[in-house]
């Protein structure tokens, strides 16, 4: 099976699991039709934090965050380019996390140019329940750095062409990693785990055990 961790599709391949993601705002919390999906994560996406109703919103995500099709709390986390005023966006990831831990579900963390501020509430928090980086897409002493300090990390389709992503990938055990197709209409998620496959020079069907199994020890 191949375990999509995040996507915005509701297309999906057929041999896999994915985890849908529910932005909430005022459309998804009006139309709940993302109950019917077997697995989701659900969270405030940074972009769309809106200031006068982010305590309704944050007290809706720690009731229905309890449901049982809930997987993960996010996208959560930081942008510096684009959304909510920064120390805003700070106190609403905060919040979320906090859920998470309530919750005991897993984080999956949306950050854009604030990796400092991201690792600074990791330590300021220390959260026990795992932190996944979605998307990710940086350097190797980043992704170095974050996975000593604890976080997963999630790739998708940079990782089929940019050299840098790859050699980040090459550079991280891969009992940390997860692949993803975000919000790609095009991309199969089986793409993502053969380019995988190919640069950790294994099987495409001992990289399905493998992240599959990662995925199981996030609720351990």
């Amino acid at each position: 099976m191949f375990l999509n961790f995040h996507t915005h599709s509701t297309n999906t391949h057929q041999k896999s699991r994915s985890i849908y993601n529910v932005i909430l705002q005022e459309s998804t919390l009006e139309d709940r039709s993302w109950n019917n999906l077997s697995d989701i994560s659900l969270g405030l996406h940074p972009w769309y934090i809106n200031e006068n109703t982010a305590t309704e919103t944050l007290d809706f995500l720690r009731i229905s965050g309890r449901a049982k099709n809930v997987k993960c709390i996010g996208e959560a986390g930081i942008d510096k380019l684009k959304g909510a005023e920064l120390k805003f966006q700070e106190q609403v990831f905060i919040h979320q996390i906090r859920i998470a831990e309530a919750l005991k579900k897993p984080v999956i963390i949306h950050c854009v140019r604030a990796f400092n501020e991201v690792i600074a509430i990791q330590k300021l928090l220390r959260p026990k329940v795992p932190l996944v980086i979605h998307g990710f897409n940086k350097k190797v002493d980043l992704a170095q750095d974050l996975v000593s300090k604890g976080f997963y990390l999630s790739f998708g389709k940079d990782l089929l062409y940019k050299a840098q992503v790859q050699e980040a990938f090459k550079a991280v055990p891969i009992d940390k990693v997860f692949f993803e197709t975000d919000d790609d209409e095009n991309l199969n998620i089986e793409e993502v785990y053969t380019k995988a496959a190919d640069l950790k020079r294994t099987k495409t069907e001992e990289l399905q055990e493998i992240i599959y199994q990662n995925f199981l020890e996030l609720y351990i």
